[in-house]
């Protein structure tokens, strides 16, 4: 007898087939669509992350405004090159960079006074436009101009704009280059579509502006920048010299330092080690001094400095030009020694703590030509508080002549460093005009970015988010 399936049966498996044919295929559509929302998904996030390395590459130049400029110095080989500072009114852009790198450091009105390099509007909600300003170099690191760069959002596009707005006379933009204007218009850049967020959010300023100078101590506004130098004096490896204060106090030169080289023995010849000594002086605020006292005792009366665990600080000087046949251009690096630092009040020694030094000397060389004046400065943390630090010059001659030379030293300062810590915790709202005088002690921006994929029928897709921090070093201050 044969068997089969009865009409029932067959009704019955059909509907199970069904079902799992039904249920197999929603499985596989909701893989799929799955498969393409994480599609979308990780290209949209890979998209924001390359446009946020593109941002930090741009913007963590803002500010640049420093330049070593071409051309060996007659002495000390390629030692004494021309230094670009920032003009603080001129903007001749052949005499140094423009005072343009700024926005507004000479408002009439003190609040207002911008010494940033950027401006941050909020076009709408989520969206915001930077304008920030640089200089431009060549390809050997010399100064050619300063730009104007604009990050901004047009429908759900961003965009880079950029423009030469002060050059060098000898230098053309080339017509292939991103900031050449094509028939007197710039052309934008388009860097990402889709862009559902472009946020910026400015640091909140580490440090006030009327704290930050540390020394000369600033008590008033602007901080005074008078200082003077003393002479160390009265101890072995220590002998006199000359100081004289110029310019109401503002700067200091310094001559007669000890020589170490004999030019009567022997034809001219090295002392012997035991007999070398050294010129310190010891910088203090610019005080009317009676009386005699030590060092140390000037020092703890009028220039002791306390240093702050992990604060970054700057200690900058400018050295003038000297008289072309000025016997400090016979300095030789690597014998001549001039460097500045600390020493501590109670023992006259370095900064140390169980024995090591906290702050190491810094070397600094003279100008070795007429044209070889310009600011040095220094960076430095220190790993313990210090309450007893002095502010110490260093010079050591070794060659035949040196030591007859003149050095100026000008516009001495000891400066905290906003970029050593910045917070987003508290709102600073860098487009308000109650902030602008704070603006230069903005380190840093964070840069909130948000972009879509596969979004259809006005619907934005699957987007990609990524927060980055781009600290900002260069922007601001001016002095």
């Amino acid at each position: 007898m044969k068997k089969g399936f009865t009409l029932m049966e067959l009704l019955v498996y059909m509907a199970i087939v069904g079902i799992i044919v039904v249920v197999a295929g929603q499985a596989f559509s909701n893989s799929t669509k799955f498969r393409v929302r994480t599609q979308n998904m990780l290209r949209a996030t890979q998209e924001a992350e390359n446009v946020a390395t593109l941002f930090k590459a741009d913007v963590s130049q803002m500010g640049a405004k420093t330049s070593m400029e071409s051309g060996a110095a007659a002495h000390g080989a390629d030692y004494g090159l021309k230094f670009y500072t920032v003009c603080p009114t001129s903007t001749n852009a052949d005499d140094c960079i423009s005072n343009q790198i700024y926005r507004d450091p000479d408002n009439s009105t003190l609040e207002n006074r911008d010494s940033s390099s950027f401006i941050l509007e909020n076009v709408s909600t989520g969206i915001d436009k930077l304008t920030f300003f640089r200089t431009r170099y060549d390809g050997s690191g010399h100064y050619l101009g300063v730009e104007k760069v604009e990050w901004f959002v047009e429908g759900k596009k961003l965009y880079r704009r950029c423009e030469v707005i002060v050059k060098k006379s000898t230098y053309t933009v080339s017509s292939t280059d991103p900031c050449y204007k094509n028939n007197g218009a710039l052309e934008k850049v388009e860097i990402a579509d889709g862009v559902e967020k472009f946020h910026i959010v400015a640091a909140s300023p580490s440090e006030n502006v009327a704290s930050v100078q540390v020394f000369p101590p600033c008590t008033s506004t602007p901080c005074t920048e008078k200082f003077k130098l003393i002479p160390r004096t009265g101890e072995d490896g220590f002998v006199t010299f000359h100081t004289v204060e110029n310019s109401g106090g503002t700067e200091v030169s310094l001559s007669q330092f000890f020589s170490n080289f004999s030019n009567t023995t022997n034809g001219g010849e090295l002392l012997n080690e035991a007999d070398w000594k050294q010129n310190q002086a010891i910088a203090i605020k610019y005080e009317t001094l009676s009386g005699d006292a030590t060092w140390n005792e000037r020092c703890n009366s009028y220039g002791k400095i306390a240093l702050e665990t992990n604060q970054e600080y700057e200690i900058s000087f400018e050295i003038t030009a000297p008289a072309k046949k000025d016997k400090s251009l016979n300095f030789v690096p690597g014998e001549d020694h001039m460097s500045v630092g600390f020493r501590s009040a109670g023992t006259g020694d370095f900064l140390k703590k169980d024995g090591k030094i906290l702050v190491d000397d810094f070397m600094f060389f003279p100008p070795m030509n007429a044209d070889g004046s310009g600011t040095r400065s220094m960076r430095f943390t220190i790993a313990s508080n210090v309450t007893d630090a002095c502010l110490a010059f260093t010079f050591a001659s070794f060659s035949p002549l040196v030591s007859q030379g003149n050095i100026t030293i000008k516009n001495l300062k000891l400066k905290k460093i906003a970029s050593s810590n910045y917070s987003f915790e508290t709102t600073f709202d860098a487009s308000a005009t109650a902030n602008f005088k704070e603006k230069k002690n903005v380190k840093a921006l964070k840069l909130e970015l948000q972009i879509a994929r596969g979004g259809k029928n006005n619907k934005k897709g699957e987007t990609g988010e990524i927060v980055m921090v781009v600290p900002i070093p260069s922007n601001g201050p001016r002095d």
